[in-house]
């Protein structure tokens, strides 16, 4: 198994080192000592008193400068200790800012999820207007109840199951497999009353991925294609929200002002808490 924390084990290898260095220091200037002591006794005893006393002020000179070096590197290892333990909480406190924040990104998908039966802006239901009929009308409806779309009224039944399967994957977090859905789905389904919709969840779900540059694709397509949605200014707003993530801060404003200049409400509420994020930045 891969350890998910290299520069921990790399602070025990050092640590463990400092602590055998530090076992170790009291035994190795004793057997310096010894050696000194042994060394002296075999070769003073040959010398006049000035070449003795010479003799031990250079031993005495490379018992310093030895105990000076082992020093240093006792005090190298420490600052390095000190180092790799900043290297690990700077490590853990950005894993916990990405962890955050994609617990964040789930609530905010979750949200929306248990909202979706009772939401105004997502429905699973055809919305009551001409442009698609439901399920009970639809196949007797006409070709021209959809507008712009490629497929005929017959097709509306068979678009709504497709888009719900595609969505029941999001439901059960099967987010790499409801991608694949949707995109079927705009295949099959590029101008529908449900197309927005599945736009928005592709970026939806891109976003819980953290895959922020096709996230911001789709909620461009979908303020392209379908301007009138009532998706567009959630769109828009997630765009902004992308681009201050990206640090895009011009692109990021001209998204919050368009909700804001458009939109009333909650959503112009939002888009004018995004510019001020902005100006907080100091852009």
């Amino acid at each position: 198994m891969r350890n998910k924390h290299p520069l921990k084990n790399k602070v025990k290898v050092v640590t463990k080192s400092v602590a055998f260095a530090t076992d170790f220091l009291p035994f190795a200037f004793a057997v310096l000592i010894g050696l000194f002591s042994n060394i002296v006794s075999a070769e003073i005893p040959a010398m006049t008193l000035a070449e003795r006393v010479t003799y031990l002020e250079l031993r005495a000179q490379s018992q310093n400068k030895l105990q000076a070096d082992l020093s240093y590197q006792f005090n190298e290892i420490q600052r390095q200790i000190r180092e790799l333990t900043g290297l690990i909480e700077e490590h853990d406190f950005k894993l916990k800012q990405i962890q955050d924040r994609q617990r964040d990104l789930y609530r905010d998908i979750e949200y929306r999820l248990s909202n979706l039966s009772t939401s105004g802006s997502v429905k699973l239901k055809p919305p009551k207007d001409n442009s698609v009929k439901p399920l009970a009308d639809a196949t007797n409806a006409k070709d021209t109840d959809i507008s712009n779309s490629n497929h005929n009224s017959k097709s509306t039944p068979l678009a709504r199951r497709e888009f719900e399967r595609a969505f029941a994957l999001v439901r059960s977090k099967q987010y790499q497999a409801s991608i694949v859905a949707f995109q079927a789905f705009l295949k099959n389904y590029p101008a529908t009353s449900y197309s927005a919709n599945a736009r928005y969840w592709m970026g939806q779900v891109y976003l819980v991925q953290n895959s922020l540059d096709k996230s911001a694709e789709q909620f461009t397509l979908l303020t392209s294609e379908f301007p009138n949605s009532t998706k567009t200014a959630n769109a828009m707003l997630k765009l902004g929200d992308i681009y201050i993530k990206q640090k895009k801060w011009t692109s990021a404003k001209a998204y919050y002002n368009r909700v804001a200049d458009n939109y009333t409400g909650a959503k112009q509420q939002l888009a004018k808490n995004g510019l001020q994020k902005i100006r907080e930045a100091g852009y």
